[in-house]
């Protein structure tokens, strides 16, 4: 049996691609047949603070300046989309590649050729972007199951990963399954905007009439962004904090989110000050001319902010 599907779009003026998440007729009807083709060191503030007197406010802000940098550089990576090359669904054991697919000149969406391959429609969102991503592809051909035939035994919890082509990875988890009759399918919630980060897979479904073009129905898996597990581990304290002459020593953390560390110095070894915060990039050592007449400990600070307990004491290694 010979089927094909496509889905067409109501395109406006010269501005339709721009607009087709907001105004175009994405779903309108997929048809029978075949398919269609187509630095500088980071220390805060190294002065030496008379006892008892912290930080001031500069010192605090600069400090956390540093790490709200980090912080955005991390946030912008893990927002940064990708151009998937391959979708993986193992609850269903599917392994395919992925192509791009835009708007044909007839106004229809274009999709892979080989029935294998799933379409990823690239004038929408790239996955990871907070948006609706979508990507669609056949449930059968003429020669039998294709790429997302068992599309429909999809649960709540089951994970979709599409890959780009350097093997940077978005995982997706299934929330829930829709089917809506070909021409009733709810655009915008499908193609529109959203604040969430969503994958919307979509296949046909439903009884195949062909003089009525093919499936009736059509499948839609809606997905959100499976957000990175915090790791919950405490975040460990520095080692081996020790006077040498007029340098403080101590060993790192060995925690790739560990963005720096700060020193605090007490003369009785009772009321410690911070002295210092320096960049987990630098060496670990805080130069203090009179460090041989005082009490060091140092913590370690991850990129949220966290701060670790303190070291064991200089005096006590």
């Amino acid at each position: 049996m010979e089927r094909k599907w496509k889905i067409y779009f109501s395109i406006v003026g010269t501005i339709a691609l721009l607009m087709f998440l907001y105004q175009s007729n994405v779903f309108a009807m997929w048809t029978s047949d075949e398919p269609v083709s187509k630095g500088s060191r980071n220390v805060v503030n190294t002065d030496i603070y008379p006892s008892g007197e912290q930080a001031d406010e500069q010192t605090v802000t600069e400090e956390f300046r540093v790490l709200n940098e980090e912080n955005k550089e991390r946030a912008e990576e893990a927002e940064a989309g990708i151009v998937p090359v391959n979708i993986k669904i193992p609850a269903i054991d599917v392994d395919a590649a992925v192509e791009n697919v835009g708007v044909l000149e007839n106004g229809e969406m274009g999709v892979p050729e080989d029935p294998s391959k799933a379409g990823w429609f690239e004038p929408g969102t790239q996955p990871g972007k907070t948006g609706n991503a979508v990507i669609a592809g056949h449930v059968d051909s003429h020669t039998g199951p294709a790429v997302f035939y068992d599309l429909e035994k999809l649960e709540p919890g089951d994970e979709i990963t599409v890959t780009d082509d350097e093997e940077k990875e978005r995982t997706y988890v299934v929330e829930r399954m829709e089917s809506y009759p070909w021409d009733e399918s709810p655009i915008e919630e499908i193609f529109g905007p959203t604040s969430e980060k969503r994958l919307n897979v979509i296949t046909c479904t439903g009884e195949f009439i062909r003089d009525k073009g093919g499936h009736q129905d059509r499948l839609v898996v809606y997905t959100t962004l499976k957000e990175e597990v915090e790791d919950e581990t405490e975040l460990p304290s520095p080692t081996a904090v020790e006077v040498s002459g007029s340098f403080v020593n101590w060993h790192a953390v060995r925690k790739d989110d560990v963005v720096g560390y700060r020193v605090y110095r007490s003369a009785d070894g009772e009321d410690f000050e911070q002295v210092a915060s320096i960049s987990a990039h630098e060496r670990k050592t805080y130069v203090d001319p009179e460090a041989g007449s005082h009490i060091y400990y140092v913590t370690a600070v991850d990129a949220e902010g966290n701060e670790s307990a303190p070291s064991v004491k200089s005096n006590e290694n």
